[in-house]
């Protein structure tokens, strides 16, 4: 017996009909005799994949690559014109923004509405009900109509119903982008809850950051095709190196992109030496070793430091600073030094560039040239936001 959440997708194919001339009256079906002029549009093209319960599986590519075409699928929403599908155990769908919600109706009712559809009793409903609207965050607008919710209401919402049915299987869309940035990290612990429960995520996005921190294994599909099926890092480091042509893949396999003129690694120092795990609150040292083969004016180095979903933490660079404007022929580095690092819990990676202060000229760049982990530690585990302010409460 295979376990609930497995999913099996073999050579899949999905086409759809492009109308260049429909018949819209009844003159023209008469002189068309019936006839309709059409293209056929293969929106999947020989599709199969594998995602093993427990797991979270994302699909990245261009728009009209076939991603939501694919998730439709696993939903059955729509059928295969050939190959099989296999999805094993309860389903919830979180498509498209709204879907399932009557705007006339409130938010109090949409829950029962929506919940039915996705097959929860109306006993169920009643006990999940505060939970489902305490994890929206929509208490106080709960009893109004939902014609008056923004978008982010709608998609906290629809999550919210989504995953109170306790699915084997989550199947999400891009509706998640819409969410405020609590939101978005509210709902990556919840796909962790789930996926620690034995159950299965599929996700669709155009966030790389999201599918990084999220996914185990991911999709590349590109005009229906399906271009590459793995670990998430090779699979978006692969589509990051085709969409952008100036990108190249270094030693490493981390994105490159300039002249070349100087070359840039970097170095993590940390007071405990472990480049992979930081404290909050350590003192850490960003190095910059740089070579050059010619003598070369007016550079700047600088850093972005990244969340995982790609949210830009701070950065800082030497664009003031003429003492450190001119490197090579040969080698050397130049530190940054941050005295108590103040971002709490989380992954994160450095961004890197050296350019020319006149021009802009790109010498080196790398999106993300070193990642680590930072552990909020001992005193700092409720506090809120990505960054400790350091600050002190008086009371006078």
């Amino acid at each position: 017996m295979t376990a609930t959440g497995h999913i099996e997708v073999e050579d899949v194919w999905k086409t759809f009909r492009i109308f260049q001339n429909r018949n819209t009256t009844l003159k023209q079906t008469l002189l068309r005799r019936g006839r309709a002029e059409f293209e056929e549009f293969w929106a999947l093209k020989d599709v199969s994949f594998s995602v093993p319960p427990g797991s979270t599986f994302g699909f990245v590519g261009a728009n009209g690559a076939g991603k939501s075409t694919m998730l439709k699928v696993l939903a059955r929403i729509l059928v295969p014109d050939k190959g099989s599908v296999m999805v094993h155990g309860r389903i919830s769908a979180l498509l498209e923004l709204g879907a399932g919600f009557h705007p006339e109706l409130t938010g109090r009712e949409n829950v029962y509405l929506n919940g039915s559809i996705l097959g929860m009793s109306q006993t169920s409903l009643r006990q999940k009900f505060d939970e489902i609207v305490e994890f929206a965050g929509l208490e106080s607008f709960i009893d109004q109509p939902v014609k008056t919710y923004s978008s982010g209401m709608f998609s906290r919402l629809g999550f919210s119903v989504a995953v109170a049915v306790e699915p084997d299987v989550l199947l999400v869309d891009e509706v998640l982008a819409v969410g405020d940035e609590q939101f978005q990290r509210r709902c990556a612990e919840k796909m962790d809850e789930l996926r620690s429960g034995g159950r299965t995520v599929v996700l669709v996005s155009h966030s790389l950051g999201q599918v990084r921190q999220l996914c185990d294994q991911a999709a590349w599909l590109d005009h229906g095709t399906m271009k590459m099926s793995g670990p998430t890092e090779d699979v978006v480091d692969a589509y990051l190196a085709s969409v952008t042509t100036a990108y190249r893949l270094d030693d490493q396999g981390r994105q490159r992109t300039g002249s070349g003129d100087i070359e840039l690694e970097v170095e993590v120092i940390t007071g405990d030496g472990d480049p992979l795990h930081i404290t909050t609150g350590e003192p850490v040292t960003v190095r910059f070793h740089w070579s050059a083969k010619t003598r070369i004016e007016h550079v700047v180095f600088g850093f972005v430091l990244r969340a995982a979903d790609g949210y830009a933490v701070a950065g800082s660079s030497t664009i003031y600073d003429e003492q450190h404007s001119t490197v090579g022929p040969g080698s050397g580095h130049i530190d940054f030094t941050i005295p108590s690092l103040p971002v709490l819990n989380g992954s994160y990676h450095l961004a890197v560039a050296i350019t020319d202060r006149n021009t802009g000229n790109v010498y080196d760049h790398s999106p993300n040239i070193a990642q680590f982990d930072v552990t909020s530690g001992v005193g700092r585990e409720q506090l809120q936001g990505a960054l400790d302010l350091g600050g002190a409460w008086r009371v006078s």
